[in-house]
C-alpha cells in the first residue's frame, strides 16, 4: 500500500448502510398520530407516498411507501428518539450548529430492501422523501449517515430536490470532501453511490476552494456515470484530468493530465 492509500485509511468512518436522521429541538418530534395526519392533509401534497402500516403509537414507528418501495420511520414521539448522531461535517449554517441539543428521527429503507439501500432508485425515493419531509416539519437538521454529514434542512433539501429534477449532483452533503495534508481532497460516502471514493491532487498554487469546486464537477460526472474500471480522461472547460482506479482500493484517483 502506497502513501496516498495510507492517507485514505486516515479518514474518519461513514455509517453502515442507508440512513437519513432528521434532528428536532427537544420535546417536539412528531408523533405518530401527527405523521399520519400530515401525510392525509393536503399540505403533503409534495410527497408522492402514503402510510402502509401503523403498529400501536407507543412503537415509535412507522412503514412509508413511496415511489413503490417501503422505508420505515422510527424515532417518533412518545418513544425514545433514534441513536444519537455524531457527524464530522456540517454544510449550509450560518454557523456551526454541532453544539445544540437535538433528538433524532430515521428514515430508513424496509426490510425487505434494506439489501438494496446502495441502488440509486432506493436512494434517490429516499432522499427525496427526506426533502419533502424536510419542508413539512420543524427540522433543524438533517444527517445523511453514509457521509458522516450534518446539513442545514432547507440547504439538504434544496440541494437534493434540484438533483432529482435533473441538476448537480449534491455532492456536498451527500458526499463530503476532506482536505489531505498533501493538498488534495478526498470524497467521503461516494462510494455508496458509485462503489468508489475519488482523492483529486491539488495543482501547485491553488487554493483549497478551487481543487473542491473541480472534485465537485467530477463526483456528479461519476455518479451520472457509475463506477469506473479502467483508466479515462475526464474533459472539462479549459481542463482535462485522468481518473484512474487504484489496484488496492475502491479510489479513483484525479489528476491533470499534463
Amino acid at each position: 500500500m502506497n502513501n496516498r492509500e495510507l492517507l485514505l485509511e486516515e479518514q474518519p468512518p461513514g455509517g453502515r448502510g442507508l440512513r437519513v436522521s432528521l434532528l428536532f429541538a427537544p420535546g417536539s418530534r412528531p408523533t405518530s398520530a401527527m405523521m399520519q395526519q400530515l401525510f392525509a392533509s393536503n399540505e403533503m401534497a409534495g410527497i408522492s407516498g402514503q402510510i402502509s402500516y401503523s403498529p400501536d403509537e407507543s412503537e415509535g414507528w412507522l412503514e412509508i411507501l413511496a415511489s413503490g418501495l417501503t422505508f420505515d420511520l422510527r424515532g417518533l414521539a412518545p418513544a425514545d428518539p433514534a441513536e444519537p448522531c455524531v457527524p464530522g461535517q456540517n454544510y449550509g449554517f450560518a454557523e456551526d450548529a454541532a453544539d445544540k441539543p437535538l433528538e433524532a428521527i430515521d428514515l430508513v429503507p424496509g426490510g425487505h430492501i434494506a439489501a438494496g439501500g446502495g441502488l440509486q432508485p432506493v436512494v434517490r425515493a429516499l432522499a427525496g422523501l427526506a426533502a419533502n419531509l424536510v419542508l413539512n416539519l420543524p427540522v433543524a437538521a438533517v444527517v445523511w449517515h453514509t457521509a458522516g454529514t450534518r446539513m442545514e434542512p432547507r440547504y439538504f433539501a434544496r440541494s437534493v430536490l434540484d438533483w432529482l429534477s435533473g441538476g448537480a449532483f449534491p455532492a456536498l452533503g451527500l458526499t463530503a470532501l476532506l482536505p489531505s495534508s498533501d493538498g488534495s481532497v478526498a470524497s467521503h460516502g461516494l462510494a455508496h453511490f458509485t462503489g468508489q471514493e475519488i482523492q483529486m491532487a491539488g495543482a501547485p498554487g491553488e487554493t483549497h476552494a478551487d481543487t473542491v469546486k473541480l472534485a465537485l464537477r467530477v463526483i456528479d460526472y461519476l455518479v451520472r456515470k457509475g463506477r469506473l474500471t479502467q483508466a479515462q480522461e475526464i474533459s472539462g472547460p479549459g481542463i482535462t484530468l485522468l481518473a484512474e482506479p487504484s489496484q488496492y482500493s475502491n479510489r479513483v484517483w484525479i489528476w491533470r493530465k499534463e
